[in-house]
């Protein structure tokens, strides 16, 4: 289903970005890992072809702008963990950030059908099937349903960072940890704010009260 050409550049080009990500970031990464990593930015790529799942057209465009968010949320999250990220769409950050980072059990949540269905494949083939699921719901479904059942919660640009961090408020349990993925100007002030991609992304962190 929705099987395209393999994107342009052989699985060799694809894992030595992936290696290159890793080594800019100083972030551990064993042969496992680049190839789990590889296999899914080139999953994600051919079903890109037939839904949309991301704005890169080609992996090393995949690696240099996407993967960044995965690398910055992994230097934080270095203990296990239950994670919730809201807005999953095509897995980014969160499927890198579970392969990255073994002892994190992760629940996508995606209401779209069609985007819900390329997680659950993603997450199959790489076997991640015992530590990640995918719902199809809306973050204020689950904040109703399960409130603040979870460690940590993540989002990449699915709301504006104030409303995201209202919602991921009734996520977190008293003590988790929230984390807003935005651009560089959103919350300026923040006291809690790490810069990366050449300071044009901003990673923000809350602790939930």
């Amino acid at each position: 289903m929705f099987a395209t050409e393999a994107p342009a550049g052989g699985p060799g080009q694809a894992a030595a970005l992936v290696r290159a990500m890793a080594a800019a970031w100083r972030l551990g990464c064993d042969d496992g890992q680049v190839a789990a990593l590889t296999s899914y930015a080139e999953s994600l790529l051919r079903w890109n072809a037939r839904i949309n799942l991301t704005a890169a057209r080609g992996m090393d465009q995949l690696v240099a702008e996407h993967l960044p968010d995965a690398f910055a949320l992994a230097r934080k999250l270095e203990h296990p963990a239950r994670v919730i990220d809201i807005g999953s769409g095509g897995g980014l950050p969160a499927i890198p950030l579970a392969l990255l980072r073994p002892g994190l059990t992760v629940e996508l949540v995606e209401p779209i059908a069609k985007k819900a269905a390329f997680l659950r494949t993603a997450v199959r083939e790489l076997g991640l099937g015992a530590r990640a699921s995918v719902r199809i719901a809306r973050g204020e479904v689950i904040a109703r349903e399960t409130p603040r059942a979870f460690d940590v919660a993540i989002s990449r640009a699915t709301l504006a960072p104030d409303k995201w961090l209202a919602l991921a408020a009734r996520l977190v349990r008293p003590g988790g940890r929230i984390f807003a993925l935005t651009a560089a100007d959103a919350l300026p002030e923040h006291p809690d704010r790490d810069l990366y991609f050449d300071n044009r992304r901003a990673l923000i962190e809350v602790s939930a009260r």
